[in-house]
């Protein structure tokens, strides 16, 4: 186990100095007016108190194990408030024949109380998109659904960036009645520069690991890192290391996940 953790770090380490490397060459010295004004919508699998603005969309590509891709788009229907869709399938890259997800997954986020110098913003909402592949035998992803949730975020800036913190509970009412029950969520984003973002996050996973004890193996939860790099023209990279403890042992070790965000703004 200590050489596979060390072998999956590497691998996530090398991609990172990757996309770091190429985005120092191409990124812009100023990060443009649409990626300023993205707030974080999610820390890596679960929600904060991010929405996107009245006008703004975002479109959003996310790559994960075993050829697995995720597309969605969202919309800010309001300042406060946001409305997304999304779809996609195991095995959609690579030989083996495609296995699309049961349901299109939907999100809706409206922040009823904003951030000031004392309070965290707080958002309430619904998403019924999981993470990872769909399971038919069980009817579950292989990272559940937040469901219905409440966050809060808070941010500080200080002479070394920008510094988030984050957290909420969540009540999955989409996937396997059986193992439902009430779940509870933290992280935290740092801004190292303009263009990058270290992000991190632990799902108690309260909530799993009833039914099927592959899906959550032991009290650990689920610990996620991820870096984002902001390049030129409303585009944006994350790299994700998924599951650091191995809690779900129906994948052989650590997820490296790949997610491309763009955003635009129109006028309505």
């Amino acid at each position: 186990m200590p050489g596979q953790l060390a072998r999956s770090l590497a691998l996530f380490l090398f991609i990172f100095a990757l996309v770091l490397t190429t985005g120092i060459s191409i990124a812009v010295a100023q990060t443009p007016d649409n990626v300023a004004n993205l707030e974080l919508l999610q820390l890596i699998h679960t929600p904060n108190a991010g929405v996107l603005k009245k006008g703004q969309y975002l479109v959003d590509l996310h790559a994960y194990g075993n050829g697995g891709l995720n597309m969605g788009i969202g919309i800010g229907l309001f300042d406060r408030m946001m409305f997304g869709v999304s779809y996609g399938g195991n095995s959609l890259l690579g030989y083996e024949k495609p296995v699309w997800n049961d349901l299109p997954g939907m999100v809706f986020k409206y922040r009823f109380i904003e951030e000031d110098n004392v309070f965290p913003a707080i958002t309430v909402g619904f998403d019924m998109q999981g993470k990872g592949a769909w399971f038919d035998g069980v009817d579950r992803y292989q990272f559940k659904a937040p469901g219905l949730f409440a966050a809060a975020s808070r941010n500080f800036i200080s002479e070394f960036g920008r510094f988030g913190i984050h957290g909420g509970a969540n009540y999955n009412t989409i996937e396997n009645e059986n193992d439902s029950g009430l779940d509870f969520f933290c992280g935290a984003d740092m801004s190292l520069s303009e263009q990058l973002i270290l992000i991190g996050e632990y799902d108690f996973a309260l909530d799993d690991n009833k039914e099927d004890q592959r899906f959550g193996e032991g009290p650990y939860g689920y610990l996620n890192l991820g870096v984002r790099l902001v390049f030129a023209q409303s585009l944006v990279i994350e790299v994700d290391a998924t599951d650091l403890l191995n809690t779900s042992t129906i994948t052989p070790g650590i997820g490296r996940e790949i997610k491309i965000m763009y955003l635009e703004t129109f006028s309505f």
